[in-house]
């Protein structure tokens, strides 16, 4: 038996498929002719960036934000003028020159302080293998086409990897780098993948063929078990499965304590082809629509009528049900093609989100104007992100006012009555989170971003995945701060960040008076039997415990421990 780290849970059985790197050895040759030389790498990089478009197009949510960023690296220029440099230089071959000249920008990126641009050194490291990869006329594995029951096994996934999957026929993924925030990760938990990271030697220990049974929760990996052990597993995903057909009979149902509290459990989405699995879920309406997704996946700035025709669809088909739309968050790991932001040290501090709209108000009415006239459809209301100080928010509001303004001079139809609302994502607006209460509708609590700025460490930063908690007695604290200024004012706070589907986070969350959790839609039924199983008051209980805790592994200890009670009682 081999043990890893679990990052999805779930039983996976099948039989292993192994992702072996191509052993490049890129050796040094003299040429004369420097154009051709050149323009080989030129074509090479636009053969691979015309697969990424089109390996967009076919995918959604999450998986394409993804490949997005991916896209945006790709189409810098200056990701190759070091590899022309060199072939100039040196009038040595295409092959040699990109192998050296990204290795460079591979090393410049490791080195940098700014945690996420070291990252995506390993996003530059498989774009090099891809252009080496043409250059050398390599066929690489068609991941698309994998068998049925297929354990995917690789030193590691990278982010074009995991686009390609065809991810209906995996059963499992087993890897050797990775983390819990890893782009590979994301993916695999979205669509129910048991996946574990960590297995040292992987190629060693793993041959393709061999028969694999992986725990996606305990990380533990058995390879060509015992027939008595198939059997154990398989019992095991029957109950998985028995539990998903059990938690059926909640769906349509009230999200209510055992002692008569209730809260809302609603969707997170990217666009209209979300929609169906939130209907399916029966969420109570979406919590965040990330509207930046229809600007990411257009090649100019989507007009107001597209924007009003994708919010208008999203609105009708949720019958009146609550519609968050938050406002472009473009900026840090997100860009536009098209968009000429400029280059940042640090982008997740820089120019992101609102910050751009307040600075561009024409783009801001444009969606601003969608928005209102889809409000005429159904129950929708309109989320600033990022916003850090109430200057920010009153100049957004005003914005607002003067578009709702002209849209009655020329009657057309809106909601006078929407509500604005904000994100909690930084910690001056939750420390403020009192004062913006009364100068906004509602709160969501964004804990992917909340948490960065709070511990100072980017999200996707694999070495520094285990200071990325929302277990950090900081992070819970500024919740408190959120939830009580809030209710303070007479405002709903909703949460919309990873952590609102955590099961484990949930009875706190309650127990802190959290009204409204909007999550990946998939989680809405084992999240609805978990919160009709609590009690209100033991959860209050709770959080006052944690409250006076100091430490991320005594938070999480305590809530361990008070999920698994609720498991053997329930």
């Amino acid at each position: 038996m081999l043990v890893g780290k679990g990052i999805s849970e779930g039983i996976g059985l099948g039989k292993a498929v192994i992702l072996k790197e191509n052993g490049l050895k890129i050796e040094k040759q003299k040429i004369e002719d420097i154009s051709a030389e050149k323009q080989q790498i030129y074509d090479a990089v636009k053969e691979v960036e015309s697969e990424i478009e089109k390996l967009i197009q076919n995918i959604d949510g999450t998986e394409k934000e993804i490949m997005q960023a991916y896209l945006m690296i790709l189409q810098d220029p200056s990701l190759i003028q070091e590899t022309i440099k060199i072939i100039e230089q040196d009038k040595c071959n295409s092959a040699y020159a990109v192998e050296n000249g990204l290795n460079q920008i591979i090393k410049t990126f490791e080195e940098m302080d700014d945690p996420y641009m070291a990252a995506r050194s390993r996003d530059i490291e498989d774009m090099k293998k891809r252009i080496l990869a043409k250059l050398l006329k390599i066929e690489e594995i068609d991941l698309s086409k994998l068998p049925e029951n297929t354990i995917l096994v690789a030193k590691e996934l990278s982010t074009s990897d995991t686009a390609k999957m065809n991810l209906k026929n995996i059963s499992g993924i087993i890897t050797e780098i990775g983390g819990v925030n890893s782009h590979m990760a994301i993916i695999a938990r979205t669509n129910e993948i048991p996946a574990v990271v960590g297995i040292k030697h992987i190629f060693e220990n793993i041959k393709e063929n061999d028969y694999i049974a992986l725990n996606g929760a305990t990380g533990e990996i058995f390879l060509n078990p015992t027939q008595e052990k198939i059997k154990e597993l398989t019992k095991n995903q029957e109950n998985i499965k028995q539990e998903k057909q059990e938690l059926e009979k909640y769906k349509n149902k009230k999200a209510i304590t055992k002692d008569g509290h209730q809260v809302e459990l609603l969707a997170n989405i990217g666009g209209p082809q979300d929609i169906q699995i939130v209907i399916d879920n029966t969420a109570e309406g979406v919590g965040l629509l990330r509207s930046e997704f229809l600007y990411m996946d257009a090649k100019d700035f989507p007009s107001e009528e597209e924007q009003f025709e994708a919010y208008k669809k999203i609105a009708e088909s949720l019958e009146n049900k609550r519609l968050v739309i938050r406002t472009l968050d473009i900026g840090g790991d997100k860009d536009l093609k098209y968009m000429k932001l400029p280059k940042e040290e640090n982008p997740f501090l820089g120019y992101r989100a609102i910050r751009i709209y307040l600075d561009n108000v024409d783009l801001f009415k444009v969606q601003l104007r969608a928005i209102l006239r889809a409000s005429s459809y159904g129950n929708v209301a309109i989320m600033l992100p990022m916003i850090s100080s109430i200057e920010e928010l009153r100049k957004s509001k005003e914005i607002i006012e003067e578009v709702k303004q002209e849209l009655k001079e020329k009657n057309i139809k809106f909601n006078e009555n929407i509500e604005v609302g904000i994100m909690i994502e930084i910690p001056s607006s939750a420390v403020m989170a009192d004062e913006f209460a009364k100068e906004c509708d509602f709160f969501s609590i964004g804990t992917n971003d909340l948490i960065q700025y709070t511990i100072a460490v980017e999200r996707g930063n694999e070495k520094l995945a285990n200071l990325y908690s929302h277990f950090n007695p900081a992070v819970i604290r500024l919740i408190k701060s959120a939830i009580d200024g809030a209710h303070k004012n007479g405002i709903l706070c909703g949460m919309c960040g990873e952590a609102a589907g955590d099961v484990r986070f949930i009875p706190l969350l309650v127990g802190l008076g959290l009204d409204e959790f909007s999550m990946n839609a998939n989680k809405i039924l084992k999240v609805r039997k978990l919160i009709t199983d609590l009690d209100f008051e033991e959860c209050k209980q709770l959080a006052k415990k944690v409250l006076q805790l100091n430490s991320a592994e005594d938070v999480k200890r305590i809530l361990d421990n008070f999920i698994k009670v609720w498991f053997v009682m329930n």
